[in-house]
């Protein structure tokens, strides 16, 4: 069921990708890229084309023969980055991959966590890629950051967050304005969510916040005077945030219903952020939510999906929306999902628009 709501934008459906599970990145020439299980496509022209598989994944590679089993099992998991030098990195099952066109993947490392989050890899401007560990850590073990070279050829821990210090790593982002500096966001519980800033290859770390559910974030929006976010909380009801630059201060603004996840800023500088249906007492809506806001810190709804009826949530998996890495343009704005009704293991392309124009 999609909801649209009145607003100063709109939203419209103008494209449906039935058999693309999860479009992870738009590369700078245009090109699109997506998975459906372990099948990697590209499309450059209109047309989705076949370019290389993942290695079988057991045991959850052999109940991907349904929707609801691959949920359960988590098979869609995975990354795909392409860097600047047009080398494309693969991550499932906890195994880092280079990957060419109809070869078998060649194996890199392992890392902890079966792939990181959407959007959270990063490149510096000597081509390096930058991500962290991203996995449920109940033992609070040590997490990394890790660098992997433009060749896709050698790797090596950026940082290391110590025992019981943090969760997992959220995402990791570069500075538009910026370039030199890096933001970490991590959490998850008290005492483990922070902004971390870097610009210097993480070597040194500078730490903002005290730990609290309001600095809980996953994607940062930028703007010339602010590092802005909504909050990524299950346990205390969400805001939009958002931090000065020159000193530090937080500042919360109005609530939003459920946590949040991803988000993207457009080609037309206009921030767009999508809300998560999971469980907790901070999530008040059975709809994810499209958001749309000028400055990263005053939001509005623009279109919804609702949570689809699999229960539990737990298992077959929360309602989810994602977007590519890579600059989007609100005219066609490329959306995944998992969990919500019209939008479960497909993706859409989608149009919006401000009143008048």
């Amino acid at each position: 069921m999609e909801k649209r709501i009145n607003s100063t934008y709109s939203c419209e459906i103008i494209k449906k990708f039935p058999l693309i599970t999860i479009i992870h990145q738009k590369d700078q020439d245009g090109t699109l890229w997506a998975t459906s299980g372990r099948t990697i496509f590209y499309n450059k022209d209109g047309h989705w084309q076949h370019f290389a598989r993942f290695p079988f994944c057991f045991p959850r590679d052999m109940f991907a023969f349904s929707r609801p089993t691959s949920r359960a099992l988590r098979s869609d998991k995975c990354n795909l980055y392409i860097n600047s030098h047009g080398k494309i990195m693969g991550i499932r099952g906890g195994s880092v991959f280079a990957l060419e066109a109809d070869k078998p993947p060649r194996f890199i490392f392992n890392i902890q966590g079966d792939c990181v989050l959407h959007r959270g890899i990063s490149e510096d401007d000597d081509g390096w890629s930058y991500f962290g560990e991203y996995y449920m850590n109940p033992l609070r073990s040590a997490v990394r950051i890790w660098r992997v070279s433009p060749e896709l050829t050698t790797w090596e821990i950026a940082h290391q967050f110590g025992q019981k210090e943090i969760r997992h790593v959220h995402s990791v982002t570069r500075d538009p304005f910026e370039k030199e500096t890096f933001w970490v966001t991590v959490g998850d519980y008290r005492g483990e969510c922070y902004l971390l800033k870097s610009d210097d290859r993480f070597q040194n770390i500078q730490r903002f916040g005290d730990g609290s559910q309001n600095w809980r974030a996953v994607n940062l929006f930028f703007t010339p005077t602010h590092i802005c976010w909504l909050t990524d909380s299950n346990l205390q009801r969400n805001h939009a945030c958002c931090m000065a630059r020159r000193n530090g201060k937080l500042e919360i603004g109005h609530e939003i219903d459920n946590s949040s996840w991803y988000g993207c800023t457009t080609q037309e500088s206009i921030h767009v952020a999508f809300t998560t249906v999971e469980r907790g007492p901070a999530i008040t809506s059975n709809f994810s939510d499209i958001l749309v806001s000028h400055d990263a810190f005053h939001w509005q709804k623009v279109f919804s999906f609702k949570k689809d009826f699999f229960r539990p949530m737990r298992l077959f998996k929360y309602g989810v929306i994602t977007c590519p890495s890579g600059l989007m343009s609100l005219e066609e704005l490329t959306i995944s999902g998992e969990g919500l009704v019209g939008l479960d293991g497909k993706s859409l392309q989608v149009k919006i628009t401000r009143a008048g124009d």
